[in-house]
């Protein structure tokens, strides 16, 4: 009876892939992998697909590499690439996990996201961290389903929006706020006035900022009716 899997054992590191689309390296996890593995064993084999390609354990696998240890491993005739994700349990992936995997497989979307949001990270000084950049390049109103499409491929980017919420941001950024404009909190909220509005004049929104002392709300249908109505209070004053 043919069998889906075999275990074994080698010191031959060479015969092993990474998988390009597999989501970068953490080191901290990494240290505590390695810490782990040299304090008790390797408990658990890495998991490869017919090609060697590691498909769960490529921590595992670089922690015994560099120490010149045995590699356990666990042969899958059923692991595949495109399940790389839901094969690895130890750390779930995030939607920047998913991001960077699409990109390395093409992505468009996912490649402008990418850079975008590195260039933005670098230019608020690491403020603007990017899970909220992509949260506002995601098309669409709202931001609940960033992980979901990232993972099914249906992420599709709107920079019109995403670039005129960060200008607004930026505004905001050089006065005083109860808040920082660059937490979910704010971005959110001004990805949906812009889609409520059909864009955000930076004027009204320089107005509300310089006149109220904008603070975060725990509830976000109420920081939503609250950055709302002084909008609407700013843009009245400008006779906008």
């Amino acid at each position: 009876m043919k069998t889906n899997w075999y275990l074994g054992e080698t010191k031959q590191y060479e015969k092993f892939k990474f998988v390009e689309s597999n989501r970068d390296i953490n080191q901290s996890n990494l240290k505590k992998v390695e810490e782990s593995i040299l304090k008790i064993g390797i408990q658990v084999p890495i998991v490869v697909n017919n090609n060697y390609e590691i498909i769960e354990g490529q921590h595992r696998f670089i922690a015994l590499r560099k120490n010149k240890l045995v590699v356990p491993y666990i042969v899958s005739g059923r692991a595949t690439v495109s399940e790389i994700d839901s094969l690895q349990e130890s750390r779930k992936w995030t939607a920047i996990d998913f991001c960077k995997s699409r990109a390395a497989k093409g992505d468009v979307s996912c490649k402008i996201a990418l850079e975008v949001s590195e260039e933005w990270y670098q230019d608020s000084n690491k403020k603007m961290k990017p899970i909220r950049t992509l949260e506002l390049l995601m098309d669409g109103r709202g931001t609940g389903s960033l992980r979901t499409k990232l993972r099914n491929g249906s992420f599709r980017i709107s920079e019109d929006c995403a670039s005129d919420v960060y200008n607004a941001i930026q505004v905001m950024a050089n006065m005083d706020m109860g808040t920082t404009p660059y937490g979910q909190k704010i971005t959110r909220i001004l990805k949906m006035l812009w889609h409520d509005f059909e864009g955000l004049d930076l004027e009204v929104i320089e107005k509300m900022t310089r006149t109220n002392y904008i603070t975060a709300y725990s509830n976000e249908n109420d920081q939503y009716r609250y950055m709302k109505d002084i909008y609407l209070k700013a843009k009245k004053q400008l006779k906008k």
